[in-house]
Parts: structure tokens; sequence; C-alpha cells
């Protein structure tokens, strides 16, 4: 056990931050399946837009304490966790079973399209990266002030993106739909998507707040031990 490798506590953090960045990309494409009618508005959203944009909270953590290059691995890693699952999916249901019913259930529930995969993922893509870029800018525009103007700012600009990218590419080019039918759900999803981002900001400001005494507890013990050693 001499050779165990312990990771300091911030970068356990990145690594519980990235993990949980893949798993809600990933879900949140499968469980889209679903459509969810949201009341008083009688108006139907795919599950997958619940929870998606908890993702760019935790993108825009990611740029803040590590840095642009890291958020952007953690985006690439999860866009190869999409592509493994995607995989997956398609390998189970390519595999023979005597339960046609069965069978046809899952297909109807986790089948996906070509066309669904590379909007999904092509929206997923610049959007995250956008997100990543424009916070860091505004960043380095305010210093360290302002942050619900990052958080809010960068996250509205990347939404927007993701969301004219997906509906152009999925129901306009895709599915054949015309651009008066697109535009309602384009303007929805983007409201809704803004609104989330605005409604999770004191969360965001919470979660800074901890990891900022996270950080200078470690920094303070590297401190600590650097001096054990010099003494040395």
């Amino acid at each position: 056990m001499k050779d165990e490798i312990k990771l300091p506590a911030m970068e356990k953090v990145y690594h519980a931050l990235s993990a949980a960045f893949c798993v809600i990309v990933v879900l949140s494409n499968i469980i889209s399946a679903k459509m969810v009618v949201l009341p008083y508005v009688g108006f139907s959203i795919p599950a997958g837009l619940v929870t998606y944009p908890l993702t760019f909270l935790l993108s825009d953590l990611v740029t803040e304490f590590f840095g642009v290059k890291k958020a952007k691995f953690m985006v690439y890693i999860a866009l190869g966790m999409n592509l493994l699952s995607f995989g997956i999916i398609e390998l189970a249901l390519w595999l023979p079973t005597d339960m046609s019913d069965a069978h046809n259930a899952f297909e109807m529930v986790l089948g996906l399209s070509g066309l669904r995969i590379f909007s999904s993922l092509t929206a997923y893509a610049i959007a995250q990266l956008a997100d990543i870029q424009f916070y860091a800018l505004i960043k380095k525009w305010t210093g360290p002030r302002l942050l619900w103007l990052r958080n809010n700012g960068s996250t509205c600009i990347s939404q927007m993106i993701d969301t004219i990218a997906i509906d152009i590419i999925f129901l306009y080019w895709g599915l054949n739909m015309e651009m008066q039918h697109v535009l309602p759900i384009m303007i929805f999803s983007y409201a809704y998507k803004a609104l989330f981002s605005v409604a999770t900001t004191p969360l965001f400001y919470f979660c800074v707040f901890i990891l900022q005494k996270q950080s200078k507890k470690t920094t303070h013990l590297c401190a600590q031990n650097l001096s054990l050693t010099n003494q040395y």
C-alpha cells in the first residue's frame, strides 16, 4: 500500500464534478424519450430538458476553479461517454431474444435514430464549449467580481446556441417541420433554460462558497507540508 497515490482534495472534487457531469449528459439524452407535460401551460418537453441545464452549472463551476482546459476535457470525456452509451444500447438492441414484446418495448424507449444522436451531440459540443469560452472571457473582463454575470451570461448565450442548433438540425432539417412550428418550440425551450439558469444562481453561489473553502483549506495544508519539508 506504500505505492498508493493520494489525490489532493480539489483533484477529487474535479473528478466528482466530471463524473456528475457525464452521468447527467448521458442520462438526459436517454430519458428524453419520455415527454413531460408541464402543468398550466399545456406544453410538453423531453424529460432530458429538465435535467440537462444542470450541466451548464457544473461546467461553470469547473471553469471557475480548474480553468478552461480541464473544463473542455470534461466536455470531451462526456461526449465519449455518450457515444459509448449509444454503442452499448445499439449492441443490446442487436442481440437476439425470444421475447419480442419486451424487445419492442425496449427499442421503443431506448432506440435512438441517427439524426437524433447527431443533432443532440452536435448541439451539446458546440454549446458546452461556447459556455466555457464565454465564462472565461467574462471572468477575464470582470475579475473575481460579478459571479452572477459570468454564470448567467455565459449560460444564456450558450443555451441559445444549443436550442437553435438542436431544433434546426432535428426538427427543421431532419423532420421537415415548418419554421412557424419550430419557432414556438425553440422560444419556449430557450425561455425554460434561461429561467432555470437564473433560478439556480443561489445554488451556484453556494457551490462556489463551498469549493472556495475547500480550495483555501487545501492551499493551507500544502503550505504547511512544504514548510515542514523545508525544515528537514
